[in-house]
């Protein structure tokens, strides 16, 4: 039975962001605390693992890259129509993200939510529930949430803490990369 890798974490920084989260300058460093627990969960696990995260610049592109890296399969869940989603969640980043997306697009495979999926009143909790359901469809014995957090509340609803919150709930094993030690 395949087990399934749900990605959450943060994006990376906007240009001026007052707050710092995830600066450009810890994207080397998050990279390599994602391989080193996606490695870590194949060690222990005898079975094909399969990964479900967003598509916005920063932790959800890492992710997918290093998936395809490692020969993992993966899914890129967008909450809106790529164009739109783009604009929103990648553009911001420059350039760089732009064509990162770009890439994974043209070469995993992608699902867009559809707007009977938001069962909230905010489409990124709607985003992560419909994420989540995906990947628990085996039962959350066989899923995994690998979230890059910073153990705060987000900029609006739907962040990465609501997905974590969303996944002890259904008893899913969770894994934490603190971006703060990073």
């Amino acid at each position: 039975m395949d087990h399934y890798i749900l990605f959450a974490g943060h994006m990376i920084d906007r240009p001026g962001r007052m707050k710092k989260r995830f600066p450009p300058e810890l994207e080397e460093s998050v990279s390599i605390a994602i391989k080193k627990q996606l490695r870590e969960i194949q060690s222990h696990l005898d079975t094909n693992l399969y990964g479900i995260a967003g598509g916005a610049c920063g932790g959800d592109i890492l992710f997918h890259e290093i998936c395809r890296e490692i020969n993992m399969k993966t899914t890129m869940c967008l909450a809106l129509p790529p164009e739109q989603f783009k604009e929103t969640s990648v553009s911001p980043a420059g350039h760089t993200w732009v064509n990162r997306f770009d890439a994974l697009m043209a070469n995993i495979s992608v699902e867009v939510m559809h707007e009977m999926d938001i069962d909230s009143g905010s489409i990124w909790e709607g985003a992560n529930h419909w994420m989540l359901n995906m990947a628990l469809q085996n039962g959350g014995e066989n899923m995994t949430l690998l979230a890059l957090w910073d153990g705060e509340a987000g900029d609006g609803a739907g962040g990465t803490g609501h997905l974590v919150l969303s996944a002890q709930q259904e008893n899913a094993t969770v894994i934490i990369i603190n971006i703060k030690e990073l």
